[in-house]
């Protein structure tokens, strides 16, 4: 239930600007086939973009935290989408790979800089108690933004060719980043315990009582204020539980990237298949997710035990990755191993998120969108050379093998779950 004092349009203007958030995120690496026809290059330089991608959006995490903290993470998310899709519209310009990378790698750090704050700012509209629902209704405008993105704009590159749909995903951009300077609001309300002293004549067993207070703040003038502290970031870069998760987000970050960066043109390319089915093959597991991920925030909200279900999602996430390799020969085999990966990926994104927000760290509360993009950052850094061996194993082995240890090493990374604190 939404929190009443929080215009519903502000979660609207969140899940509207993660849907074209993630359309320019997924875009690229679906419409590559055409990309890669203009520019006479192969599946390798698909992993560099991929990979500078992944460097620009793991590497600014912390800093993302880090100026959400100290400016609010209001004035971040909107700086993040602006950054994004103005990088986004310049790709369509490009002259050659070398440039799309680098403009990759900036939409990589807006991207950064949304991701975090619009994760806290959710958390707070819709309450305490339903952290797990927000995080929810976030990851499912993440997949319908994929659908969108790995099926819709291979459609719209077809029809209008990759460089004008890349325009096109920019000014979606654009406009949600209007909506959000709208519709965000610019000041906040925090629930503070105050504690005052009862009349004597109403002095039962209890000589005090406790009183929530709802103080409104404005966020936009926190930055003056407000100080950054070395060892209250330093609490949050060396607590082991934040760093657990990390690695098995990265363990997730690796299934579902594999699967968005690679499963269309491995479709079309290898299968040989029609680009608009194999994007929408490769959709399935997003168009999973949407349904799947309020209803699992909302569950973990009532039942907790992170651990037990990040290593039940994570196991059998890791063995349909591989089996979209083993299945190559039985497309419907394939996406059926798809739509169950999209089914337990939902549960780590949705799960290490809130998990992470939840994290005792010792530090004040507006430093818990450094606890989450920390998290992020780890999975995303992480995971940059994951695309680059990939290709490299398909150029050398063939499809079959590079699935193959990406559900490995996916499955390794599972495992700091089982030592996780609850």
């Amino acid at each position: 239930m939404l929190n009443s004092i929080v215009p519903k349009k502000a979660v609207i203007s969140l899940m509207l600007a993660r849907i074209f958030y993630t359309v320019n995120w997924f875009n690229v690496p679906a419409i590559f086939i055409f990309i890669a026809v203009d520019f006479d290059e192969d599946i390798s330089v698909l992993g560099l973009i991929t990979a500078s991608f992944f460097i620009g959006v793991g590497l600014f995490q912390v800093l993302a935290g880090i100026l959400a903290a100290k400016y609010s993470p209001r004035k971040i998310a909107i700086l993040g989408i602006a950054i994004a899709s103005t990088a986004v519209f310049f790709s369509a310009f490009s002259i050659d790979l070398l440039s799309i990378a680098v403009l990759r790698f900036i939409v990589g750090i807006g991207m950064a800089f949304f991701f975090g704050p619009s994760v806290i700012l959710i958390s707070e509209y819709v309450g305490k108690q339903s952290e797990g629902l927000g995080m929810g209704l976030l990851n499912s405008a993440h997949a319908i933004g994929g659908i969108i993105g790995l099926f819709v704009w291979v459609l719209v590159a077809e029809f209008f060719g990759w460089r004008m749909s890349i325009v096109l995903s920019a000014i979606a951009g654009f406009m949600t980043l209007i909506i959000l300077q709208v519709w965000l609001p610019k000041t906040t309300r925090l629930c503070h315990m105050k504690r005052e002293k009862t009349r004597p004549d109403l002095i039962d067993k209890h000589k005090t009582k406790t009183q929530d207070i709802d103080s409104e703040i404005d966020v936009e003038k926190r930055g003056s204020k407000f100080k950054i502290k070395f060892g209250h970031v330093q609490n949050i870069l060396l607590n082991r539980s934040l760093l657990k998760l990390g690695l098995v987000l990265l363990g997730f970050q690796v299934g579902s990237g594999l699967i968005w960066s690679f499963i269309v043109f491995y479709l079309a390319d290898h299968i040989k298949i029609d680009p608009a089915i194999a994007g929408l093959i490769g959709s399935l597991n997003l168009i999973v997710a949407l349904i799947s991920s309020p209803i699992v925030g909302k569950a973990y909200d009532r039942l907790g035990n992170a651990r037990k279900l990040l290593a039940i999602s994570g196991i059998i996430s890791a063995v349909s990755v591989m089996m979209i390799g083993l299945l190559q020969s039985h497309v419907y085999l394939i996406g059926i191993s798809v739509v169950v990966a999209g089914f337990f990926l939902s549960w780590g994104f949705v799960i290490i998120y809130v998990k992470a927000k939840q994290v005792n760290t010792q530090t004040p509360p507006a430093y818990q969108t450094l606890s989450v993009s920390y998290v992020n950052g780890i999975s995303l850094f992480g995971a940059f050379w994951i695309p680059i061996l990939f290709a490299s194993i398909i150029n050398q082995f063939g499809y079959v093998s590079a699935w193959i240890v990406g559900g490995i090493i996916f499955l390794a990374l599972v495992i700091p779950i089982l030592t996780l604190e609850e």
